[in-house]
């Protein structure tokens, strides 16, 4: 109950009103006794110093002001009575008023007010200089520079950072937000060894690596860094066991999708070239049909993407002479030429594969005719920053076909920035 009372300013001035009093009439009744000839006490003076925040007067809508200190130190002067009021109920300002003033540079006096009459206020500084700039406010991107990707543990990667939001709003002095074209944060990737996140707090530079008096809205930015094993995509091979049905003939073997991705160490990467299925046992089949065949992990690889594949087995009675494959929908796999555009060589170095796999599906008949030559694959990295990305492939291919995969590429632009870094690290 004391407690609460106390955190009323009111009680705190007439408990500190009473005190005044009460020493007054002691020191009079002293005073009266000693035929002191005064008429009135002196009460005992004192001093004591506080360090006081700057409060600003301004409109805080339209401007912004810097240079403005953050506290004073004010010496103050008195009867003992009043600065332990003073102490006590806090009911003073130190303020500097820009209420009248334009943009630009600007000496102001500062004032104080509230310490009472019968105190002597002494500031550190009777002026400041203060800089008012109009406010404004931009809207700019967000990006992840991830360092120290060289120290993730052997065979992890890293992937595109998900950051949310993906934009912030930057409110400061027109003159000092107009260079602020993007906010880059950065994220220590060393020793993770699973997809990780963090909440960041961005800070905006000046050209000097000073922080920028600028308000960031939202302060805090969620980035999500994916961590994972090394991978790479590959054909998937059928492979068969044993003999259809005798008076039938196996036509064909067509995979519902023709590539899976493996996951696995580098040198175990190297040395794959496909990915078998698990034997399908052909015997006994009389007729065309779908069967569900494993995937068979290669040899020092961890995982597949995918587990399964479904296999349509074209089958065909021995003696039949009709000849209808040409009408059948199947698949082809080429080998074509990639081209890569939207990236700048004199800032960026790029990994990417020269040529890739093209599975393509169509009509046997116009499959037969398709060539390497017949497709074109194009790789659009326009704004891509820093990093590890799995981009979109744009094709041209004939009328009638159309591409199975791969859809995505995976590609890894480092910038010759850090590149210097590194060198000059090591």
């Amino acid at each position: 109950m004391i407690d609460q009372w106390l955190q009323h300013k009111w009680f705190l001035r007439v408990i500190a009103l009473a005190l005044a009093i009460l020493l007054y009439f002691m020191v009079a009744e002293t005073s009266s006794s000693t035929n002191s000839t005064n008429a009135l006490p002196i009460v005992g003076q004192s001093s004591m110093t506080l360090d006081v925040p700057v409060e600003v007067f301004f409109d805080e809508v339209q401007y912004v002001a810097y240079n403005v200190p953050e506290e004073m130190s004010v010496e103050l002067q008195g009867p003992s009575s009043s600065l332990t009021m003073t102490k006590l109920v806090k009911d003073y300002q130190v303020f500097v008023d820009l209420t009248n003033l334009g943009t630009g540079f600007h000496r102001v006096p500062v004032e104080a007010r509230g310490f009472g009459g019968d105190v002597n206020v002494e500031l550190e500084r009777d002026t400041v200089e203060i800089y008012i700039d109009r406010k404004q406010t931009v809207e700019v991107p967000v990006s992840v520079n991830l360092l120290n990707k060289d120290q993730l543990p052997e065979g992890k990667v890293v992937g595109d950072a998900d950051i949310e939001p993906t934009t912030v709003k930057v409110s400061g002095g027109a003159s000092r937000i107009q260079n602020v074209q993007e906010i880059t944060l950065n994220v220590d990737v060393a020793n993770q060894s699973q997809t990780f996140t963090r909440e960041l707090t961005p800070t905006i530079l000046d050209a000097n690596g000073n922080p920028l008096n600028v308000t960031v809205e939202p302060n805090i930015i969620s980035v999500s860094v994916p961590v994972y094993e090394q991978s790479a995509v590959f054909p998937i091979e059928a492979v068969t066991t044993g003999d259809v049905a005798d008076d039938f003939r196996l036509v064909d073997t067509l995979l519902e999708e023709t590539e899976v991705r493996v996951f696995a160490p580098q040198d175990v990467l190297d040395s794959i070239d496909t990915v078998e299925t698990e034997p399908i046992d052909l015997d006994g089949i009389d007729k065309t049909g779908k069967v569900t065949a494993t995937l068979a992990v290669p040899e020092g690889a961890s995982s597949l993407e995918t587990k399964q594949v479904e296999v349509q087995l074209l089958v065909r009675a021995a003696d039949e002479s009709r000849d209808d494959t040409g009408e059948l929908t199947e698949r082809v796999r080429l080998t074509v030429p990639v081209t890569v555009r939207g990236y700048d060589r004199t800032n960026f170095t790029l990994q990417a594969p020269e040529v890739i796999g093209v599975t393509l599906s169509g009509k046997r008949s116009l499959l037969e005719s398709i060539t390497s030559n017949s497709v074109r694959v194009t790789l659009d990295l326009t704004g891509l920053p820093s990093g590890l990305h799995g981009v979109d492939v744009d094709y041209e291919v004939p009328k009638g076909v159309t591409v199975v995969s791969p859809k995505t590429i995976d590609i890894e632009l480092t910038s010759v920035d850090e590149q210097t870094e590194t060198s000059s690290i090591q």
